[in-house]
């Protein structure tokens, strides 16, 4: 009896925390877009809550390349996880109409745009700056490609990937001889 009454318990956590998450980007939602309207969103991952926003302005809360987005899944993880202990915190994810997906699909490309320049030149090149979950994602789309490499340099916010050839790898400095 004690096992089902600890399971149910923990259910009620869970709840109490997505209501906590919920509310707390609804209030920062409702200073910014007048519709912001939330919404619990399902998934298999026992410690991530994903919040979805329906907005007839979205941009307002996406903001340039996804930092406001950034921003706002930042703070409501900061507020919602506040005093509660490490092994039951929660990851907060916020998505609007499915911008980080888009997003995603949008550096992917850019990545093999780029990686493409590189095996044809020879030559490294520097992406534009990027935030750790862009960074990430340059990083695994090319992480298969056997003629190239890939690391990033630089402090936030600052923080690029680069992409150089394989045979650059060891001598990252290389000057090339013409």
């Amino acid at each position: 009896m004690k096992e089902g009454t600890d399971l149910g318990n923990i259910n009620d956590f869970k709840l109490s925390l997505q209501r906590k998450a919920q509310t707390t980007l609804e209030k920062i939602v409702n200073f910014i877009v007048e519709d912001g309207e939330i919404q619990v969103i399902n998934n298999e991952e026992a410690d991530t809550i994903v919040l979805g926003i329906k907005t007839s302005n979205p941009g307002a809360l996406i903001g340039r390349h996804g930092h406001t987005l950034d921003a706002l899944q930042y703070i409501v993880n900061i507020i919602t996880n506040k005093e509660i202990e490490e092994p039951e915190r929660r990851k907060i994810i916020v998505d609007i109409e499915g911008y980080k997906e888009r997003r995603e699909d949008i550096v992917s490309k850019y990545a093999r745009e780029k990686a493409e320049i590189v095996k044809k030149t020879g030559k490294k090149i520097a992406l534009c700056y990027m935030n750790a979950v862009e960074r990430r994602i340059v990083h695994l789309v090319l992480q298969e490609e056997p003629l190239l490499s890939t690391y990033s340099e630089g402090k936030e916010p600052f923080r690029r990937v680069i992409i150089v050839p394989e045979e650059n790898k060891n001598n990252i400095n290389n000057t090339e001889e013409e």
